[in-house]
């Protein structure tokens, strides 16, 4: 029984170690694309959370991430800020595996031109990893009783003990992007996250955290008096993935701080994801689904329902200070 756990592990090793989570709502999770974008809900406290549940006959995979992040050096005369933020990312594999990531985050936003409305963002990220595997929860067939069936309340029978890998994790970004008076945005910008590629032994085993790139570019714009059309691509790369993600979303304005978005996006064109999402004030509600469009292993870590909650909280200031950043864009 020792080798079914040994390749019950080397399974979970390459698909849940090896690369990261991936939420089809990543225009909710701005820090885990790009730590440049720490700060950008210039004059809030930004507090988001997101959760995914992921569809397969494998095992019960979910991932929770919650942030907060604000804006710093808010300043009337001077057009440059600066932000901070934490991330916090749950990733729960069925019963053997677990992994957390707490990061904090810094980034500066260096204003430019003549209308000083572009923006130059540098981002960092620096945290620690940490990844539970316990394989006392897994079945094996020392439980299965002749006449009987299944009893859980066996042992399973091995002895392979609990462990635990703890690493630091760095990561960096750079970021472009423009407002115009007219509400149309612009974004662009590159990251890398695990910039050391710490390595995780477990079982005598090594697990490198794989570097991993991405790009992004998004626009926002107006096409009639009550609809914003905005674009979005994002691509990353990780331990031999490419995974590239285009689309968009359609938004209508209810009311002056209402707003419907509807829209969809191809994952490789292995997904189809669809997703609606509505804005009150300072809340932000979506749900999204992805729908499998190719004979993918049912082991695949796509796939499944995701809902996202975002909030702003205003600050308040000892000095005046204009807000100028238009802090509705998304990546």
């Amino acid at each position: 029984m020792r080798i079914l756990f040994t390749v019950t592990l080397l399974l979970y090793s390459s698909i849940t170690l090896s690369q990261d989570p991936f939420f089809s709502q990543f225009y909710n999770t701005p820090l885990l694309v790009n730590p440049a974008f720490t700060g950008t809900a210039y004059g809030y406290v930004r507090a988001s959370m997101n959760y995914k549940e992921y569809f397969n006959d494998f095992d019960d995979i979910q991932t929770v991430a919650l942030a907060g992040d604000m804006s710093l050096l808010e300043n009337d005369r001077n057009p440059d800020y600066a932000g901070i933020g934490m991330t916090l990312l749950h990733d729960q594999a069925g019963k053997a595996l677990r992994n957390t990531r707490s990061h904090l985050s810094f980034a500066y936003h260096n204003a430019y031109g003549r209308l000083r409305n572009e923006f130059l963002a540098f981002g960092m990220q620096v945290g620690v990893d940490n990844t539970n595997l316990d394989l006392s929860g897994l079945s094996s067939q020392n439980q299965w009783v002749q006449g009987i069936g299944f009893d859980a309340g066996l042992s399973n029978g091995e002895m392979i003990p609990s462990e635990n890998a703890t690493v630091l994790d760095f990561s960096a970004g750079v970021m472009w992007y423009k407002f115009l008076r007219d509400g149309t945005s612009f974004i662009a910008g590159l990251s890398t996250y695990h910039l050391t590629e710490p390595n995780r032994e477990f079982v005598s085993r090594e697990n490198e955290l794989s570097r991993r790139y991405i790009a992004h570019a998004s626009s926002r714009f107006p096409i009639h008096a009550r609809v914003n059309l905005a674009p979005t691509v994002l691509y990353f790369y990780q331990a031999g993935l490419h995974t590239i993600s285009p689309g968009t979303s359609l938004e209508f304005v209810l009311q002056k701080s209402g707003y419907l978005s509807v829209g969809a996006w191809v994952r490789n064109l292995d997904a189809l994801i669809g997703t609606v999402q509505f804005e009150y004030s300072n809340l932000t509600v979506g749900a999204s689904y992805d729908l499998l469009l190719s004979n993918i292993s049912e082991t695949t870590r796509n796939g499944g329902a995701e809902l996202s909650i975002t909030y702003l909280i205003k600050r308040r200031y000892k000095t005046r200070a204009r807000i100028r950043s238009n802090i509705r864009p998304k990546l």
